[in-house]
This record gives C-alpha cells, sequence and structure tokens, in this order.
C-alpha cells in the first residue's frame, strides 16, 4: 500500500552560501576603495571623507537589498504565516523606517553634505558623517550666532528631518556670519568710541590668524545697566575662535584703559 512520505524541508545552505558570497564581495570592495582613497595623496579631507561616506553607505544599500532579495522567499513564508507578528515588527520598528526615510529624502533634496554647518532643530554644528539613520555634527556652543566649536560631537536621527526644521548656515569653505558680544561695566562713554572700538576691531581682524570681511559693531545697553558692545564678522568656522579672541583683546584693552566720562 502506497504512503505519502513528507518532502524534506528545502535546504536554506545555498542561500547561506550566496549571503556569504554577497558581504566578501562588499567587504573586499570596501578594502580596495579605501586603499585607493588612501593612494590619492592630492585629496582634501573633506573630500576623502565625504567620498569614505558615500561608497560606505552605497555598499551598505547593496548589502540591505542584496540579502532581502536572496532570503526573500524565506522571509515571504515567514510574513504570510505570521502576518500579526510582521505587524507587531513594523510598529517596533517605526523610528527605524523614519530614519531610513529621512536618509532617503536628504539624498534626495541633496539638503546638505559633509563640510557643511547646518541647525537641524536645536542641533547645530559642522557635518562629519552621514549614515543610513543618522547625522554625526560638530557641535558649535550654544550662543546664538556663534560659529564657535564647543569640542563636543552630536548624532541627529534623520528621523528629525521630517519634525524639525533644517538649515544651511554654510556650505563647505564659505564664510559665514559669527556673532558675540563683550559686555563691560565701566563708566567711560562708549557711544561716543564706536568709530574707535571699531577701529580697534578691524585692525584687530587684519593682525589676527584668520580670514573675515570688515566687523559689524553695534552698541546697547543691558538690564543691570552694563554696556554691550555686539560684533558681527563673516568669517569661517575654524577661525571664528581666533578672531574673536583677537577682537576681544584689543577691544577690551582699549575699553578699560578709556577714563570715566566725567574725567575725560
Amino acid at each position: 500500500m502506497p504512503t505519502n512520505l513528507p518532502l524534506p524541508p528545502e535546504s536554506s545552505l545555498p542561500d547561506v552560501l550566496a549571503s556569504i558570497a554577497l558581504l566578501a564581495a562588499l567587504l573586499a570592495a570596501w578594502a580596495i576603495t579605501g586603499r585607493a582613497l588612501k593612494a590619492k595623496g592630492d585629496l582634501s579631507q573633506q573630500v576623502a571623507r565625504r567620498w569614505t561616506a558615500n561608497v560606505r553607505n552605497a555598499l551598505l544599500l547593496v548589502a540591505v537589498v542584496g540579502l532581502l532579495m536572496i532570503w526573500a522567499p524565506q522571509l515571504r513564508t515567514f510574513a504570510l504565516s505570521l502576518t500579526a507578528v510582521a505587524v507587531a515588527i513594523v510598529v517596533a520598528t517605526k523610528e527605524l523606517i523614519l530614519c531610513l526615510s529621512g536618509s532617503a529624502f536628504r539624498t534626495f533634496t541633496r539638503a546638505y553634505s559633509i563640510g557643511d554647518i547646518v541647525e537641524i532643530g536645536d542641533n547645530r554644528g559642522e557635518v562629519l558623517d552621514i549614515n543610513l539613520l543618522s547625522t554625526r555634527l560638530r557641535a558649535l556652543d550654544g550662543r546664538e550666532g556663534s560659529l564657535r566649536f564647543s569640542g563636543n560631537s552630536v548624532v541627529v536621527p534623520h528621523s528629525l528631518l521630517f519634525t524639525q526644521p533644517a538649515r544651511i548656515l554654510a556650505r563647505e569653505g564659505s564664510p559665514t556670519r559669527h556673532g558675540f558680544a563683550l559686555v563691560f561695566e565701566t563708566k567711560a562713554d562708549l557711544f561716543s568710541r564706536l568709530d574707535e572700538i571699531r577701529e580697534r576691531a578691524a585692525a584687530a581682524l587684519r593682525t589676527g590668524d584668520g580670514e573675515a570681511d570688515e566687523p559689524a559693531v553695534a552698541i546697547a545697553t543691558t538690564d543691570l545697566g552694563r554696556t554691550r558692545l555686539e560684533f558681527e564678522i563673516a568669517t569661517r568656522p575654524e577661525d571664528a575662535g581666533r578672531l574673536e579672541q583677537a577682537i576681544a583683546v584689543a577691544v577690551g584693552g582699549f575699553v578699560l584703559a578709556l577714563p570715566p566720562a566725567q574725567e575725560a
């Protein structure tokens, strides 16, 4: 009497071998690309970092798509038999999906690239690295209008691109506005000396280590009655700290040496 014997389950060995071959090929491509970039001695650091990030992201995308195609039959069977689990997984990975979607949005719109100075929500800084899920920034300090780096870095998930505005403060290598203020408690009449203060600041920029346009200077008073000098210069982010210090030393020494207004 013939009997119906169950068919043996389809072996997953070909899929495993195909996955190993794909990953090995991508790792080889990554190693070859890294050696090629190191051999290019004429590339700047910013260009090398941009190429490294672009190649890495492309290889990761190829790896994800390739593995999905290799394992598609098994994934399809699993999804059909466990629909409820699949829905739960989608809900649980909502943030991951938003990050991947935000990465695609940034790529298609060319919102920013490595080396740009950007502001995403409350995060401001220079773009150091971009991957499929997040952007790493070299953070600026918290002062309004300042371009000085704080020494910290921050990782911004790409999901924020759908909920927070993204502003380009400066493209790579281009100057932008750097603002700062000096507050003095002095009896000298700084309002009548504003032109001299502006000349001292301009002279500090000309002798300072960096490049900047002529400074814009405004004067005001604080709630406590102190005199506030506000400066704004167009410079590169890497020069902002040095030039701010040069102006602070030059203008501070001039102001503190002024006699009180009633003795002038």
